[in-house]
This record gives C-alpha cells, structure tokens and sequence, in this order.
C-alpha cells in the first residue's frame, strides 16, 4: 500500500473515532441534565419523575417552578410525572419565597389536571385546601346532578368539608335529607360532619343521635357536635338517651293521646361516647 494511502486511511479513521467520542460525550452531557430528561418522553417515566425532582431542586426556592408547573399543565404528559409535579409544587409552596407569583399558575394547572382520572384525586385535594371556588362549584354540582360527578358522593362532601359555607351545607342538608342519599353510610357520615358547625342544624344532630338506624359513626359525629354547639342540648341523664325534638304539635298530640314515648337508652359505643362527652364538658 502506498503510504500517502495508508496515511490517508489512519487519518480518516481516526476522525472517525474523535466524531464517534464527540457524539458519545454529548449524549452524556444530555443525559446528565434533568431538563433534558423531563423533555423527552420517550424516556421511561420512572426516570423522568427522578429527573424532575432533581430539576426543580437545581431551580432553588427564588425561581418559579416552570419545569414542574409545565409538567403539571400539559394535558398529554404521563400520569406518574403529573403526579409527582404536585408533590414537588406543594412541598415547594412552603419555602418558596415567590409563591404567591406562581401559585395561580398552580391553579390553573390542577384545574386542566381534573380532566385526567388517574391524576384527579390528588388534584382535587390541593384545589379544596386552597379553597377553589370553581373547583367547589364543580363539586356541588355533581351532588345536584349526579351525571356530572367528578367523583363518589361521600368523596365530594368531605373535600367540601374544607371550606364550609351556605352552598355547602344546604349539600349536606339534602343528604340527611333525602332516605335514597341517606341509604351512602360514607356520604351520610360526612354530611353530618358538615352540619357539626352549623348551629342552625342543631335539631337534625339530635335526630342522629336519638336514631339508631343510623350509622354509629354518624351518631357519634352527631353527639359531639351537640356538645359543642349545645351543651345543653345533652341532657344530665345523657347515657339514657338523647331525644329527638319533635314539633310543638305532635307533642300536644301525643300528650292527649298519652303516648308520649320517653327516648330509648343509648346502649354500647353510643353509651360510653355520651357519658365521655358529658365528663368532658363537666
């Protein structure tokens, strides 16, 4: 062989070796930045969840989380990595000294994650701690109409139970209510949850607790409270029964009749929780 030809063909392999080495360091390089990863989907979500953990750390607590916030808001984005950019947006939230300049971002981004089933739950849950009136309108009209529920009755009233109003306690009412939406132990319970701190339903508690059709955590919730918003309304003799205040009539009506019924003793569980509360109060 030639040596201009041997030389010519050691210098062509070794550019071929120097341009195979520059391709191989960047494409470290891109591996070793987490914006990178996060970016492209083709990588597993496991992996980009990681990455994204360590991009919003690299972001510091001065920065607006974007990488997590664009994350969080993009509708075709994977289940695992939306849920873990409302991880990371709520831990950040307590430190970040911008958090207020992000937090409709935030919002907004949970609101369009609502739409994801897989992702609705956790997004539910942050959008009731800030008390999100959409979203609490939403919620209230799945109660009203069932067909637009985003999720189970019980599910509803309890992330209503965050920041209880008008609205949400005529929800509650129609519950206790309505025999058909009585029938949802889960539901009934936290809607006598939602009543606890509205005097105005102090009878329907009393109801509650002198039934025992209902369920024994929904009389329990009922018990205590009465003893907060009613002393009183436990009598001194609580472990014999708690009765149901009747209108002024039917206790007319059934005085002539002489069928006056004296309330039945509470019994069991009921029974220590009464006497617990009535030591409580003194």
């Amino acid at each position: 062989m030639d040596i201009n030809d041997y030389r010519r063909k050691i210098e062509k392999s070794v550019a071929k070796a120097e341009a195979a080495a520059a391709s191989k360091s960047s494409s470290r390089s891109r591996s070793a930045d987490p914006q990178g990863i996060v970016a492209n989907k083709k990588t597993p979500a496991k992996t980009r969840v990681e990455a994204l953990g360590r991009a919003t750390q690299a972001e510091g607590p001065d920065a607006v989380p974007a990488t997590a916030l664009g994350r969080l808001a993009d509708a075709r984005e994977s289940p695992d990595v939306r849920l873990a950019a409302i991880k990371l947006l709520q831990q950040k939230q307590f430190f970040s000294s911008v958090a207020a300049e992000w937090r409709p971002a935030f919002v907004d981004a949970l609101r369009a994650a609502v739409k994801d089933r897989k992702v609705r739950p956790a997004a539910l849950e942050v959008l009731s701690l800030f008390k999100d009136r959409a979203t609490q309108e939403q919620l209230l009209e799945g109660i009203r109409k069932p067909a637009k529920a985003l999720v189970p009755l019980n599910e509803a009233l309890r992330l209503l139970s965050t920041d209880v109003h008008a609205d949400v306690v005529d929800a509650a009412k129609k519950v206790t209510d309505t025999p058909q939406l009585r029938k949802n132990k889960d539901a009934f319970v936290q809607a006598v949850r939602i009543l606890a701190s509205d005097p105005a339903s102090l009878g329907k508690l009393q109801e509650v607790v002198a039934n025992d059709a209902y369920a024994m955590d929904a009389r329990r919730v009922a018990a205590t409270a009465m003893s907060h918003l009613s002393p009183e309304a436990l009598r001194e003799e609580t472990p014999q029964g708690v009765a149901a205040p009747r209108a002024a009539g039917a206790r007319r009506g059934a005085k002539r009749a002489g069928a006056a019924k004296a309330p039945a003793k509470a019994k069991g569980e009921l029974a220590k929780h009464l006497e617990t509360l009535r030591r409580v109060r003194g």
